[in-house]
């Protein structure tokens, strides 16, 4: 006997066990009563199962498929977790089907989908799925700013994210902010950071210097976390990925201890 559309589905979603983890098993109770989209949260649901039902079909790897499954699972649980909280799904017509038959959900969750069939650093797949959950909740969002926060995600390396997270961080981690211009030593791996650093401040506007005694950084010699904070654009991102929610406290320490002083 063939299996069922929702038994297909189920079976695709298994495989992004081994990178969701315990999110899995909250997804699956969440779903409960059908896929078609009630449990759901009714359409942010139907928007999942459509492009879920398109990814079923495609010809993936079993790592894409798994890249794919857990990118879901993470983006249903935030749904879920936001449902439970109180809080009411966007009813701006974000939600609403167009012409083409397809809504600006459906455009933006297709694009996590991909995004996250393309990425190989898997611990991004929890940050790409709350784009969508969280878009879902906010009239706030445009399209083109989901759109925009995507794109960013993509071109974020994970330890560029955890930096995003480092420079939020006020309690717990003491950060030296040295003058790294001045030092004829530098460890590789600090150097790398600091590049990344002064990635997110030059070419993505994500971050922005709250030292008054220094007007510009030009290269990556001026870089140092403690002399950063958000930028309007990076707290707004920041909160739409999710960032500070999804890094573990062990992956930001693994970051800030490169930028302890030490000596030469």
């Amino acid at each position: 006997m063939p299996r069922s559309f929702n038994d297909k589905i189920k079976s695709f979603l298994l495989m992004g066990m081994e990178i969701a983890g315990p999110a899995a098993g909250n997804a699956f109770g969440f779903l409960v009563g059908g896929i078609e989209g009630a449990a759901l949260g009714g359409a942010s649901g139907v928007v999942i199962t459509r492009s879920l039902s398109d990814f079923v079909n495609r010809t993936l790897s079993a790592r894409e498929k798994a890249r794919v499954a857990a990118t879901t699972i993470f983006a249903i649980e935030k749904i879920k977790s936001r449902l439970e909280a109180g809080d009411t799904l966007r009813n701006d017509g974000f939600f609403e089907e167009k012409q083409d038959g397809k809504s600006e959900a459906d455009e933006i969750f297709e694009g996590v989908l991909l995004k996250a069939k393309n990425e190989h650093e898997e611990k991004k797949a929890k940050i790409i799925g709350n784009i969508f959950a969280n878009s879902a909740f906010s009239s706030s969002i445009s399209i083109g700013q989901a759109n925009h926060a995507l794109r960013i995600a993509e071109g974020l390396t994970y330890r560029q994210m955890c930096l995003l997270s480092l420079i939020t961080v006020t309690e717990g981690i003491e950060l030296s902010d040295e003058d790294y211009g001045k030092r004829k030593k530098i460890p590789y791996e600090t150097i790398s950071l600091l590049q990344e650093t002064y990635d997110l401040y030059s070419n993505y506007g994500l971050i922005i210097l709250n030292d008054p005694n220094i007007i510009l950084v030009q290269n990556w010699r001026g870089m140092s976390p403690k002399k950063f904070q958000l930028s309007p654009l990076g707290e707004r991102y920041y909160q739409l990925m999710g960032i500070g929610e999804s890094i573990p406290d062990e992956d930001i320490k693994d970051i800030a201890r490169h930028f302890q002083l030490s000596p030469e």
